[in-house]
């Protein structure tokens, strides 16, 4: 059987597949002390931000997520990610967030992040998330140096650093990070994803479709919806490596597949329909074995 009826590739212009493929160059505009805010911006998050300049602990803003990325609905808040020299405390921030916004949660700290919500005077809701220039330096250098696999959006950090929208860098740094480490998608790190998370989907003892199997077997329907979550993360950081591309988040994922994405497995989206509307029945271990079947021929010719 030929790799065109094997896998799906989608036609890219040389300039498109460049451009989402590895790493994007550092534009100039990285280094500028003014950068233009997003089209999809307002004045009250305007607003925000220029409060948020006037702060000496801040180093740098950038704005991610769906709304700098390109993809976001009117559901979509702001994602704004705050880099911080020293602690900015919570009275300095509720007091410039109080001039521009309606609802104020600070010092959230789920899932293992420091952030505040709120929610603009125009009711668009905003969440800043507060961190440290060599904290993500130390992730970007543990993904793209030393080629460290998770189990699932591996690159996640990558793809964030790299994409955002630059809101304030007034020393550069945010920039300097950038240029350090832009290179092409190491081909170790490729290949520790795909063979770490394939051991993980069906290949190692506690694998994930040895614990879906058995949460099938026992009816323990919530264990089957954890597992398969976990199964689907590692799932798309294969498909994403092999096409040296950075894991964009969890959603929109087979959209952003199918745009990003040069080679897919066969039935990429018809599969994973199934997938999640069998919903643990007798139809789900049949359907992962031929999702993991389609993924092993994909692995095969392009790793």
């Amino acid at each position: 059987m030929s790799c065109n009826r094997l896998f799906r590739k989608p036609t890219m212009s040389c300039a498109a597949s460049q451009e989402t493929r590895g790493i994007r160059r550092v534009s100039e505009k990285r280094h500028m002390r003014t950068v233009e805010f997003p089209k999809k911006s307002n004045k009250f998050f305007s607003q925000t931000i220029e409060l948020l300049r006037n702060f000496d602990e801040v180093d740098a803003i950038t704005l991610g997520g769906s709304k700098a990325f390109g993809w976001g609905d009117s559901a979509s808040d702001f994602d704004v990610y705050v880099y911080l020299n020293s602690d900015l405390c919570a009275e300095k921030r509720r007091t410039a967030f109080s001039q521009t916004c309606k609802q104020i949660a600070l010092d959230k700290r789920h899932w293992g992040a420091h952030w505040d919500y709120c929610v603009l005077n125009d009711g668009v809701p905003i969440e800043f998330t507060y961190m440290r220039l060599n904290d993500t330096q130390q992730s970007l250098e543990n993904t793209l140096l030393k080629h460290i696999p998770w189990g699932g959006y591996t690159t996640c950090t990558c793809y964030m650093v790299f994409n955002a929208k630059v809101l304030y860098d007034p020393k550069g740094l945010y920039g300097d990070m950038v240029e350090q480490f832009t290179m092409p998608y190491p081909e170790q790190l490729r290949k520790n994803i795909v063979n770490t998370n394939r051991e993980l989907l069906h290949g190692i003892t506690p694998s994930y479709f040895n614990q879906i199997e058995k949460a099938i077997h026992r009816k323990d329907f919530v264990s089957v919806n954890h597992r398969l979550a976990a199964f689907v993360q590692s799932y798309f950081d294969i498909l994403f490596a092999i096409n040296r591309v950075f894991q964009p988040g969890e959603k929109h994922l087979i959209e952003l597949c199918k745009k990003l994405c040069e080679w897919l497995s066969t039935d990429f989206e018809t599969d994973l329909q199934s997938l999640f509307s069998a919903n643990g029945n007798d139809e789900t271990l049949p359907i992962l074995r031929k999702i993991l079947s389609n993924l092993d021929e994909l692995i095969t010719a392009y790793l």
